[in-house]
């Protein structure tokens, strides 16, 4: 079973809140809120919020919060507010606050590796015909 769970409007530049979410791919749920708790940062105290969300859905669907993997989680831009900031000679110098939207998808079975025994049996095919390339 899959939860999707979004957190939109963050304010967070996306380039700050990715470095937070690379981390984290892939993990066990409860260990990737472990490994961000830790981390000192404004981006992983959002993520970390956004996981315990989604464990507690799943702990509402009763589904065990132990078997949960990070299977997708993306970081996106949100909208920037446009402010600026006066200089000297009575110009004016732009500044764009950015936002982010952040997905997180749970799943609770791991997606299987691909093998590579069809790429083996092809070159094992080839060697046989007489060609090596």
């Amino acid at each position: 079973m899959e939860f999707k769970i979004k957190s939109r409007y963050l304010k967070i530049s996306p380039r700050k809140l990715r470095l937070a979410v690379n981390l984290i791919r892939g993990m066990n749920a409860k260990r990737a809120h472990n490994v961000l708790k830790f981390q000192n940062n404004k981006g992983s105290t959002l993520v970390a919020n956004l996981i315990l969300s989604g464990l507690s859905v799943a702990k509402a669907e009763e589904i065990s919060g132990d078997r949960l993997i990070v299977s997708q989680i993306a970081c996106n831009d949100g909208p920037s507010l446009k402010r600026g900031k006066p200089a000297s000679k009575g110009s004016y110098l732009p500044m764009k606050k950015r936002q982010s939207h952040l997905e997180l998808t749970l799943s609770d079975d791991a997606k299987p590796n691909k093998s590579n025994k069809s790429h083996k049996s092809n070159l094992i095919k080839k060697e046989s015909n007489g060609t090596k390339s």
